[in-house]
């Protein structure tokens, strides 16, 4: 009888130990790094859509949008407030004044009659509402477009700023993205 000698070449069990805890360590840092930049591209498409609403309202002012059958006489504006998971787009029902259009009343914030509410993602929220120069920070300010300009107003309450500074923050990865409005009716997402 002939004996025959197999030279196979095949790993050894340390060879596929550490083989797979390479793979292991690999796909763990794919996972981790895709979960970051998902939660980054997140965050900004909340800021592309809160830059979106804010054009939305100032083309509502711009294409004389009617609120529950009538011209809105202050145009159409959205009220920010600082901790909150939502933000309102609102008709201001107030004729243009000293502080007609810049108030935000509930009355005009009905969703029945065009108005809107906009609730932001669980993971995200409005951390900073800014404005002036230097920035002084403020809990409440209201964005309005009086038309036909239409005029860009941003009042925190007590007078009318020239610069906006909206920070939303994502609270699982603490990443943050700024939206700046001006008196112009620029709106822009700057990092």
């Amino acid at each position: 009888m002939r004996k025959f000698k197999a030279n196979l070449a095949a790993f050894t069990l340390i060879e596929m130990v550490v083989s797979i805890s390479i793979i292991t360590t690999i796909t763990a840092l794919f996972i981790a790094n895709y979960r970051s930049a998902n939660s980054r591209s997140d965050l900004t498409m909340n800021a592309q859509s809160l830059v979106a609403d804010l054009h939305l309202a100032q083309n509502n002012s711009l294409g004389l949008a009617k609120y529950n059958n009538s011209l809105p006489g202050g145009g159409w504006g959205i009220s920010f407030d600082v901790n909150q998971s939502f933000y309102t787009i609102f008709a201001d029902l107030n004729d243009p004044g000293t502080f007609g259009y810049m108030v935000y009343n509930s009355g005009e914030g009905d969703i029945t009659y065009g108005a809107r509410v906009i609730d932001l993602p669980p993971n995200t929220e409005i951390t900073s509402l800014a404005v002036g120069s230097p920035l002084v920070e403020y809990d409440q300010i209201n964005v309005t477009f009086l038309p036909p300009d239409p005029q860009t107003n941003i009042y925190n309450g007590t007078a009318t700023s020239t610069n906006l500074e909206i920070t939303l923050k994502d609270n699982d990865t603490q990443a943050t993205k700024t939206i700046r409005v001006n008196f112009l009716g620029l709106i822009e997402v700057v990092d």
